[in-house]
């Protein structure tokens, strides 16, 4: 079911001969007042008149729709390469309270298959300890009034200290090629500062943090660790990974019903929600262009049909450029969305939109290309993948 945001959206839905619309409605009103029978001979007219224009008010409203496809790396590496180990050098003045074995299970690249021992890829990372600097005794007057009204004074004290922490990233590869070499994570340069719960008095204060610092850098340490670890997963995936992605978009649908055009609008619609959900990251998109088919036709036949400078004849035209646009970016056919980005743009209607879908389907693209595919849409058999024989 479709789900139309609103009805009406500014700069594409109707304005469609507006000082008509408003020149009619006076007529109407006049034609309506008493002892003018010339005048009521005239409403019938103005009436279909007006019925006339509304019925070819171009009314576009967004359709919303959901697609999946792979994510490509940023930096692909070799076809060959498949498999990844993981390995983590810890301080063990961190004091993580678990082994680095349980970290090896935090880290997962979608699209390649995690190996103990060697991978075509290694990746190490380095935690380093975290240094605190000397704490330092701060006092805070709280200032309140009794029931009498005097204002009480009173002292609260806390114990606050800055620190420090440093995390590195290195890839190799098998044959031990450096694909990256200490990539900072944590910068130890960048401190932070921590400040303990304040205390009736200095000294319970400074009591507190003598008892509770192991527990504090503990807690520091976890805490850390788990952003880098997030971190670490991230960049893996955007630089290796073959990532799911699943995006909400829209297509631009005639919807006023008295237009002529508003059956066959929708039936194209139809006929392009009926393939997109045919679409999964893991299929190739065969059987999902063969059905898109008569969705493609028919927003070709729009463009043809409606050729004037007219302002409803561009919108519907718009409506053609920005689907069929967006169309051929989902069926991984860049070259044709570009042809379809430009005529957008030269369509004088909301041209920002076509350098918009210009620039993603020249991205789509260049992925293409530096990936040495066709298509975002292949499984990934990660159970068949083996790690090299050195």
């Amino acid at each position: 079911m479709y789900e139309p945001v609103h009805r009406v959206v500014p700069g594409k839905s109707a304005k469609c001969s507006d000082q008509l619309y408003f020149f009619s409605v006076l007529i109407v009103v006049k034609a309506a007042q008493p002892n003018t029978m010339k005048k009521l001979l005239i409403l019938p007219i103005v009436l279909l008149l007006f019925s006339a224009i509304y019925g070819q008010r171009v009314d576009l409203d967004r359709f919303n729709f959901s697609v999946s496809y792979r994510d490509f790396p940023q930096e692909p590496l070799p076809e060959k390469y498949k498999t990844y180990n993981f390995r983590v050098e810890a301080s063990p003045s961190l004091g993580l309270g678990y082994s680095t074995t349980n970290l090896f299970n935090t880290i997962l690249i979608e699209g390649l298959k995690k190996v103990e021992g060697t991978g075509h890829i290694s990746i190490l990372l380095m935690l380093d300890d975290i240094v605190f600097e000397k704490p330092e005794t701060i006092e805070r007057i709280q200032t309140s009034k009794d029931k009498q009204g005097v204002e009480v004074k009173k002292s609260l004290y806390s114990l606050v200290f800055d620190y420090s922490f440093a995390a590195r990233l290195s890839v190799y590869d098998y044959k031990g090629n450096t694909l990256v070499s200490s990539r900072v994570l944590f910068d130890r340069d960048n401190r932070r500062t921590y400040k303990t719960p304040e205390s009736n008095s200095a000294a319970d204060a400074t009591n507190y943090y003598s008892n509770k610092v192991g527990e504090i850098r503990a807690n520091l340490a976890k805490q850390l660790t788990a952003t880098v670890i997030t971190q670490t997963n991230q960049w893996l995936n955007e630089q290796y990974g073959f990532p799911t992605r699943r995006v909400n978009d829209i297509l631009w649908i005639l919807n006023n019903k008295r237009h002529s055009a508003y059956n066959a609008h929708q039936k194209a619609w139809n006929d392009f929600r009926n393939a997109i959900v045919l679409m999964s990251e893991n299929e190739p998109l065969d059987k999902v262009k063969q059905k898109m088919k008569p969705a493609i036709d028919y927003f070709e036949s729009v463009k043809k049909q409606y050729t004037s400078s007219d302002k409803e004849d561009k919108k519907m035209r718009y409506s053609s450029y920005y689907n069929l646009a967006k169309i051929y970016i989902y069926l991984d056919e860049p070259e044709k969305a570009l042809t379809e980005a430009d005529a957008l743009a030269m369509n004088d209607y909301d041209e920002k939109d076509g350098r918009a879908l210009r620039s993603a389907a020249e991205s789509l693209a260049d992925n293409l290309r530096k990936n040495n595919t066709g298509s975002r849409h292949f499984a990934v058999n990660i159970d068949k993948y083996e790690p090299p024989i050195k």
